[in-house]
């Protein structure tokens, strides 16, 4: 699970909706007991009057010195603490000050005082401390808060849901975790993206269950939407595990795993600089190894010894294969073209090979390699038909169709928003 953006996207969360009480709540100028509630004391009024002001001219440090002083004060009413904790997360969290904000919160969230606020005051109380509970990796508190919240009966809180999901995860309870979390991806609207953190506790969650399945088609679901290129990375590693895969085949979910960016690893540049020389592409073989900055040693002389050859005879190929009767040499062409990065001469040569066949020109493999030249030159819909063309492939160039037709999808959804800024 990628932990680190679930967390980012709660703390974000929390700070655009965590709502100041002292600010939408002035106290009144009399401090005695009252038949609607009761108030804080006159000593801690007078304190709090001071930092609230200070506060509504965003001065949080200078009402931090008075709050301060405030806590020090003896004889406290629960209620004179609740308030003083309120005034402190607040201001704490302006601060950007989560461990002091949490400490606040969830003394708010066990006070007997939290039922003597109203009703949306004790709501929010509860929400953000289970926020910051969680951040904070006080989990157990974080599920208390969260399920107290939800049994207020408000509307469905995306945000809480998310931090209940995670806190379960990291309990070491997935089934509720994932519970959760597929309730949050379920209550997706129609035309909206599904919430990110959810997806991510969901696929964590199935992972730890071993529902390698379900976490498969959960990454889908994230990659599709969020296309992000460390899990792709991830979705990859798992796919080269195709057996009886051939070179070419993974040559082609190689080529994928650079194209979106995927983290790599030195041995990653290396393997896949093999598997494109032992398929005869030379030219890729170097361009991969120089993108790792792999410049020495044998596999890179020998990358460059023959990707040399091969530069001195492409303008005969792509002569003959012009030429020729059938589409062999043709789809041979367009896979040379793309290791060069002439993507443009590539879709071409594979669309030669399409219309003119031949027993030795697997139209499948020619759809795949025109797929891929139309997606790095920006043509989604074009890459789409392409690979929605192949019919009946082997295993490994199944698994390199689907991949290659999923990153192209993302894409595809993806560009009209990206035109629309």
């Amino acid at each position: 699970m990628n932990k680190r953006f679930v967390r980012a996207a709660l703390v974000a969360g929390l700070l655009s909706t965590a709502a100041v009480f002292a600010v939408t709540a002035p106290l009144a100028p009399a401090y005695a007991a009252k038949a609607t509630g009761p108030s804080v004391t006159a000593p801690v009024a007078k304190l709090l009057q001071p930092a609230q002001k200070a506060m509504e001219a965003n001065d949080f440090a200078g009402a931090m010195t008075f709050i301060k002083q405030a806590q020090a004060l003896p004889d406290q009413t629960p209620f004179d603490t609740y308030k003083i904790n309120e005034f402190l997360g607040n201001a704490a969290i302006k601060l950007n000050d989560h461990v002091t904000a949490d400490t606040a919160f969830e003394a708010m969230a066990e006070s007997p005082s939290l039922n003597d606020v109203a009703p949306e005051e004790k709501a929010q109380t509860l929400r953000i401390a289970a926020l910051l509970a969680n951040e904070q990796k006080h989990f157990g508190p974080a599920i208390k808060y969260a399920k107290a919240f939800i049994a207020l009966g408000g509307a469905p809180d995306a945000l809480v849901l998310t931090s209940l999901a995670e806190a379960y995860y990291y309990s070491d309870d997935y089934p509720n975790a994932e519970a959760i979390a597929a309730q949050i991806v379920a209550a997706t609207s129609a035309g909206e993206m599904p919430q990110r953190g959810g997806l991510e506790v969901l696929f964590g969650a199935q992972l730890k269950q071993k529902k390698e399945a379900d976490a498969l088609k959960t990454l889908e679901v994230i990659l599709n939407y969020y296309n992000d290129p460390d899990e792709w990375g991830q979705l990859i590693d798992v796919s080269m595990g195709v057996k009886g895969i051939k070179d070419i085949e993974a040559l082609h979910i190689y080529r994928l795993r650079f194209v979106v960016k995927a983290t790599n690893h030195p041995d990653d540049y290396t393997t896949a600089a093999g598997v494109a020389l032992a398929s005869g592409l030379p030219v890729e073989a170097e361009a991969i190894l120089q993108s790792g900055g792999v410049t020495s040693g044998k596999q890179a002389a020998d990358a460059h010894s023959r990707a040399a050859t091969d530069r001195s005879t492409i303008a005969q190929f792509d002569s003959e294969a012009k030429k020729s009767p059938n589409g062999e040499l043709d789809l041979r062409l367009a896979e040379t073209y793309y290791g060069y990065a002439r993507y443009a001469d590539a879709a071409t040569a594979a669309r030669r090979a399409l219309q003119k066949g031949g027993a030795k020109a697997d139209p499948n493999e020619a759809n795949m390699v025109l797929g891929e030249s139309l997606l790095v030159q920006g043509d989604y819909a074009g890459a789409i038909a392409a690979f929605n063309a192949i019919h009946n492939p082997s295993p490994g160039l199944a698994k390199a169709q689907h991949l290659w037709l999923l990153y192209a999808q993302a894409k595809y959804n993806a560009a009209p928003a990206a035109a629309g800024h």
